[in-house]
């Protein structure tokens, strides 16, 4: 058992999503190895219980001479979770002091820093927003992830940015029992994927949500190094646990994400001229140096 769950053990005698997700028999094929998370939260505290050596140096936006010291504890927790789900994960923490110019500055920031995967455990409390747009379009070109909450029934309208932008993976939230919950979780057509989120150390949100596909998302890059964000994507939602009405649907989206379904199909298939590229690029280069090289002589 992993420092974190003996952690976890002392606060949820059972980790219920450990097992609703059978992340187990996940391990059994990838941890999360080699992948970087950006985690743009509150900041994230090194010495929390569970993180370990998890945690990269970090930066704070804007800079305010603060650093990334947690002390609300949300960013801390997302980064448990991811953890928890990914256990040889590195967490890289942005703290977001700032609205959208800083979230886009920090989204740039940790992708130019190596993370795959991007994780936004927060909402502007409006949908329709362009705002994050210029961070997420970085993220997507340079072939990371982006992973976000779809937003809190208490507090929001319905999808909010940046979930419900193109290209991110909005998260709604089920209970134990796999079931929506109306009374946490907002509901909409941009929501891609469910996740548990509720009663997660000792908090409930679509942000837990979000935090758990994230780590199941290290988990896929992890164990297909070579795949594109955008297979990625489609191997997580075309392997998720469909519930509601057949289909993809406003409350889960394309179904609850399922670990061991996404880290068990076939690898994705590129077509020829995909590898081709790389051949043609490596002869071309070769042509090059021939012809500089005998100049030379």
């Amino acid at each position: 058992m992993s420092a974190l769950l003996v952690a976890l053990s002392l606060v949820l005698p059972q980790p219920y999503w450990i097992g609703q997700l059978d992340l187990a028999r996940a391990w059994s094929t990838a941890k999360g190895d080699g992948v970087v998370v950006g985690v743009i939260d509150t900041g994230v505290d090194p010495t929390a219980p569970g993180l370990g050596d998890a945690v990269l140096p970090g930066r704070q936006f804007p800079d305010l001479g603060a650093g990334t010291a947690d002390v609300d504890g949300h960013g801390t927790q997302m980064a448990q979770l991811i953890v928890s789900v990914a256990p040889k994960v590195k967490i890289l923490p942005a703290k977001l002091d700032g609205g959208a110019g800083e979230a886009n500055d920090a989204i740039r920031w940790v992708v130019d820093h190596g993370a795959k995967v991007v994780n936004l455990s927060a909402g502007s409390g409006s949908p329709g927003l362009t705002a994050f747009d210029d961070g997420i379009d970085y993220a997507r070109q340079h072939d990371a992830v982006v992973v976000a909450a779809a937003g809190n029934s208490e507090t929001d309208p319905g999808v909010v940015s940046p979930a419900d932008r193109p290209g991110v993976l909005a998260v709604s939230a089920v209970d134990g029992a796999g079931e929506f919950r109306g009374d946490i979780s907002v509901q909409g057509p941009a929501v891609a994927l469910a996740a548990p989120g509720v009663d997660m150390l000792g908090r409930s949100g679509t942000s837990e949500a979000a935090a758990v596909v994230s780590g199941v998302t290290v988990l896929v890059r992890s164990r297909f190094p070579t795949e594109t964000a955008d297979d990625v994507i489609n191997r997580l939602t075309s392997t998720a646990t469909d519930r509601g009405a057949p289909g993809r649907d406003p409350r889960y989206g394309y179904g609850i994400v399922n670990p061991v379904g996404a880290l068990s199909a076939p690898e994705a298939a590129h077509p020829i001229w995909w590898w081709l590229g790389g051949g043609v690029v490596a002869v071309l280069v070769g042509v090059w140096l021939w012809r500089w090289l005998r100049r030379r002589t």
